[in-house]
């Protein structure tokens, strides 16, 4: 895979896991995560901070994002500003930028400087319709992409895969005491309970990918409410194995402020585009 397309890999990865991250899931989740996953559904909305660490074998030195926004769980809306640092000068982008996203319903919509006179008719915004793209990759959205609501959703992964939960210890996530658990999610279990009638070609996309796997570390208070989630994804297909660990902090629980789709008039959709991609991405 090229540079430029491993790269774009990389923030397609990122997209979805704070997509996912996102989803909100009315379903009861095992042992004690059980709890948390309803209080975090029905907090309103939250406010959160990101980073994540990717390290990819046709890449020198790690891509490193930060970032921060809110989302709205009632509405299953939300928007992110993400800083992108470390890409490396073969990639031809710069080593740094700013990404912006907007999630609303099953719509992501992405702006950067680096898109800037790049897109047809003037367009400031690149959208990419995340259901088609679940559907293509034969994921059931209603269970997987339900919103971009419920920070919990990866407890519903746990539960589907059959994953035992450990506790780990006791840890201040921004001076709020927290109980730590981690668990590992078999990704061909969990797309199999969830995918439904779709569940061969969700396997399918997963095991070209070259993913088993997705170890999972979450963080709760003392009001069951999810603190903090650490994702780790190892894609060996992309680049000579993509390495990314993302963590997202909640915090702010209750109202956030609305959110905007952006004017149709400044946006180009990309979802064939990504679509295409997807499907060269795993052949």
């Amino acid at each position: 895979m090229r540079l430029r397309a491993l790269i774009a890999a990389t923030f397609a990865s990122l997209a979805i896991a704070v997509a996912v991250s996102g989803c909100g899931s009315s379903a009861v989740v095992i042992g004690p995560l059980a709890q948390a996953a309803d209080v975090t559904a029905r907090a309103g909305g939250a406010h959160m901070q990101l980073s994540a660490r990717i390290e990819a074998g046709e890449v020198p030195n790690a891509i490193t994002m930060s970032g921060g926004g809110y989302f709205n769980y009632a509405a299953k809306e939300g928007t992110f500003s993400v800083q992108v640092a470390g890409l490396p000068a073969a990639s031809g982008l710069g080593s740094e930028m700013t990404i912006q996203e907007i999630f609303k319903g099953s719509k992501l919509y992405v702006s950067s400087p680096l898109l800037t006179g790049k897109l047809p008719n003037g367009a400031r915004w690149m959208s990419v319709d995340l259901t088609r793209v679940g559907q293509a990759a034969g994921l059931d959205t209603t269970q997987l992409l339900g919103g971009q609501s419920n920070p919990a959703q990866f407890l519903e992964y746990l539960k589907a895969s059959g994953a035992s939960v450990a506790k780990v210890g006791t840890n201040p996530i921004r001076g709020v005491p927290t109980t730590h658990y981690t668990a590992t999610i078999d990704l061909a279990k969990a797309t199999g309970a969830l995918a439904g009638k779709n569940a061969g070609a969700a396997q399918q996309a997963i095991s070209k990918l070259g993913m088993s796997e997705l170890p999972v570390d979450v963080w709760v208070d003392s009001h069951d409410l999810v603190r903090r989630i650490q994702i780790s994804i190892h894609i060996p297909a992309l680049g000579k194995s993509l390495q990314m660990v993302m963590d997202i902090e909640m915090f702010g629980f209750g109202s956030v402020p609305t959110v905007s789709a952006p004017p149709a008039s400044e946006t180009f959709d990309a979802t064939s585009t990504t679509l295409s991609g997807l499907g060269s991405a795993t052949q």
